[in-house]
Parts: structure tokens; sequence; C-alpha cells
């Protein structure tokens, strides 16, 4: 069943309403555009929708907020220690809870946080179609066999890449890599969010390991990804397999995207024939890959 805008904004409070009972009296036309909550300790609770902020007459204090995280955690914070000090945690369907407080360092690195002082949630949307722009890529016998789409931190890279799963994944095997659990949004086995009828979901593995596993296990036509990072051997290993790759980075075009020496190694792993660019939710450019040497890219 495909969830209504207002529905996936009930779902993504549904931890929070019992402390913030306002938040379910919110207008329909702000709560089926919300993109995120945030929630300050000592400050009014503010609904993002693009552009605007709406503040509420919620005002939480510390203890609130406290109680609202505890919620979150399903009443064990000691389960979710690893999420929190990673900085956030996935709740069903996809919505992701950002956490924020003061840092416990020890043994090397950051354990855990405490005092936390907001929670910032963003909601999880899926928009069928918003990939439309990107499927002749793959429908022709010389389809892509790399694609790599960039965009800014709330650009909409996520949404776009889900609902490319979702298409291909009803016309060739993909092993979907989803590490922080908020593309398939998987509860209890299930993915929550729509892939594909033919989408294998590693779910909560962190890349390196989700590629290098689906490579030995489920002989993908595709791997998708979110967030490329430092994963060269197990991106060389895809490529190798045969494997074609789907993946997506932060940057503010693709002239950007192509400097970064990070993505520029994968680019010259071959790994990556096409660039495409996410703007306001939108494909706004796509560039396909000259030879991995070139610093130019041509418009397709």
């Amino acid at each position: 069943m495909i969830e209504s805008k207002t529905c996936e904004y009930d779902t993504a409070i549904r931890c929070a309403v019992r402390i913030f009972p306002g938040l379910a009296s919110v207008p329909n036309a702000i709560r089926q555009t919300a993109e995120e909550i945030r929630i300050r300790s000592g400050y009014p609770i503010i609904i993002r929708t693009g552009m605007q902020n709406h503040i509420t007459q919620i005002t939480p204090d510390s203890e609130m907020l406290a109680e609202c995280i505890s919620a979150i955690c399903q009443n064990s914070l000691h389960t979710y220690e690893k999420d929190i000090a990673n900085g956030f945690i996935t709740l069903y369907g996809g919505h992701r809870a950002g956490l924020c407080g003061t840092a416990v360092y020890g043994n090397g690195g950051l354990q855990t946080v405490k005092n936390f002082s907001s929670i910032n949630i963003r909601i999880a949307r899926q928009h069928y179609g918003a990939a439309r722009d990107l499927l002749p890529l793959f429908e022709s016998e010389c389809r892509s066999r790399g694609l790599l789409i960039v965009g800014r931190a709330l650009s909409g890279k996520t949404t776009i890449l889900r609902d490319l799963c979702r298409c291909i994944g009803g016309m060739f095997r993909v092993s979907l890599i989803d590490e922080r659990q908020e593309i398939a949004a998987v509860y209890n086995g299930k993915p929550c969010l729509d892939v594909g009828l033919m989408t294998d979901v590693f779910s909560g593995y962190g890349k390196s390991d989700g590629i290098i596993r689906a490579v030995r296990s489920m002989s993908p036509d595709y791997i998708v990804t979110d967030e490329l990072g430092a994963d060269a051997e197990s991106i060389r290993q895809a490529v190798n397999s045969g494997s074609g790759l789907i993946m997506t980075a932060h940057a503010d075009s693709i002239e950007e995207a192509y400097r970064n020496e990070g993505i520029r190694t994968v680019i010259d792993s071959g790994a990556i024939q096409h660039i495409a660019l996410v703007q306001s939710h939108r494909i706004t450019a796509v560039k396909q890959l000259i030879t991995a040497e070139a610093n130019a890219v041509c418009t397709i």
C-alpha cells in the first residue's frame, strides 16, 4: 500500500507525538509538504517545508526532549548506542532522527552523546517518477554501467536514488546496500518503501561489506548505494565482476564532483560513465564522461 503524504508525516512523528501531541494537529497543507521537524530544548518546534519554516506553539524543555529520544530508542538507549554516536537513528518508514548533544569520548574515539539538545526528524517520502529523466540511460542496448548522482544536502538525491532503484529493479537484478536504512527502510525483513521487484536489500551493512557480499552471493546486474566514500577496493571488485554501480555523492555541481579526489578515484577506476546533478528534487543535468583522464565532460 502506498502511503499518502499525510501518512508519511504521521509515521515520522509517531515516536514524538505522545510527548508533543500538538504535532498531530498541524494543518494538512504543512503535513503534506513537511521535510524536517526540528525539536530544540527551550525553543519552539519548527517544521520546515521547502524554503519555509513554520514555527509551532510547542516549546519542549530538556526533560521532554530526553523523553522523546527515549521513545525514539524504544526505551533502550544502550541498544542504539552506536547509532547515537553516529548522530542519527533510522525510524520505521525510512525517516531519520538526527541527534545533537554533548560528545563523550573514550578509547580514542567518540563513544556516545549525552545531554541531548536537539532532534531533527527528516521525513522520507516516496516520489514515484522522480527518476524518470534517468531511465533512458538504462533502457537501451548501450545502457549505462555506472551512474553517480550528485547534489547538495536536502537536494533530493536519496529520493531520486530510491525511485531509480525501484524502476531498474523491475528490469534487472539489483543489490541495494542500504547502510543507513533509509532507502528501503527494512522493518522485520520487509522494505517499507518500494525499491523494485528484483531488488535484494543489504540493510545496515557498511558499504564495502555490502558491496563485496552482493558480488559474491547475489550476482547483481547493478549495485545501488548512497554516499560514496572511501570504498575503492570494494568498488574495484564490483567493476571486475561486471556489476554496474549507481551511487550518490555530495557536490554542488558536476564540475565540483569531478574535482573531488575521492570521486575522481572512483571515476578513474572506470566505475562511472555518467554523472547526474540534482537540484531542488529535479535532475537538472546529465553528463557522460569522455575518458577517465579527461578533465571535461560532455552533455548527452
